[in-house]
């Protein structure tokens, strides 16, 4: 089974991938932008994306893409430690480190309390190639341990982020139609979009249509809407206790909003899966 995810070989994305598919053959894609396209395509089956992490919010761009992207579903997520290691060589003094964005947010506290710069780079594991093979002095990665060992880089500093419940929730997506909630089980979740009509009292209204049927909301993020200045997208995932309920929370919705786009109805995965297995059944 072919399996994408955005980044090189070491990255977090790639031991989410191995976690829950351990025989697949795993196709790492410089950008996220990509790794949508190689799946929509049909040159990969399935990709295992980084949403939300506990300390650095939510991914942007991924939540963008699952919007602009149609003919995607998504089947089933899953939660994965993240564990950031200081990495370099032992003979050099670290000035500045490179990583990814979000994996910078979530060591702020230690670069901040040696001084140490923060440089961002396109991926974590790209960050450490970067300094096994291209060595500036002073310049260090921020990476996992599976990075710096592909690459031969020493463990200057181990868990480094700033919080130990340091978690990144990733899901998984395939072509097809996205699973309405009435599909779902109790425990699930169901995971959308959706534009409120621009006219007072619109998200309150849309967001009535959960409340009144006893729906809890796991998720609420908003979003710019491109080309309408100060409108937005709310990024909306909801548990699913009666599937019943959520079905016609979610006609309500349809009913009310100006566009709603379900990305997919899904349970949690545990590692191990194997490749041939139904995700999210």
């Amino acid at each position: 089974m072919r399996v994408g995810f955005q980044g090189e070989a070491g990255a977090y994305s790639e031991e989410a991938l191995f976690a829950l598919f351990p025989a697949a053959a795993a196709w790492g894609f410089r950008t996220f932008e990509q790794t949508f396209d190689a799946l929509l395509s049909g040159e990969i089956e399935a990709a295992v994306l980084p949403v939300e992490n506990t300390l650095g919010g939510i991914v942007q761009e991924v939540n963008d893409l699952l919007w602009d992207r149609k003919g995607l579903k998504l089947t089933g997520e899953y939660i994965h430690p993240i564990r950031h290691h200081l990495l370099g060589r032992r003979n050099d003094v670290p000035q500045r480190v490179i990583s990814h964005p979000q994996a910078l947010a979530q060591v702020r506290r230690f670069l901040e309390a040696r001084g140490l710069a923060a440089v961002p780079f396109y991926d974590t594991a790209g960050a450490a190639r970067q300094v096994a093979e291209r060595p500036e002095a002073g310049t260090a990665a921020v990476a996992s341990a599976r990075a710096g060992r592909r690459y031969g880089l020493d463990v200057l500093a181990a868990s480094i982020q700033d919080s130990d419940s340091n978690r990144t929730r990733f899901v998984v997506g395939e072509r097809g139609r996205p699973e309405r909630p009435a599909a779902g089980r109790p425990g699930w979740k169901t995971s959308l979009c959706f534009a409120a009509a621009h006219q007072p009292g619109s998200l309150f209204r849309a967001l009535e249509c959960f409340s009144a049927r006893q729906v809890n909301l796991a998720r609420l993020e908003s979003r710019p809407l491109l080309g309408k200045p100060f409108e937005y997208l709310f990024f909306l995932d909801f548990q699913i206790g009666d599937p019943d309920q959520a079905e016609a929370a979610l006609s309500a919705l349809e009913s009310r909003a100006a566009e709603v786009r379900l990305f997919g109805t899904f349970g949690p995965l545990s590692g191990g899966l194997d490749g041939g297995e139904q995700l999210g059944q």
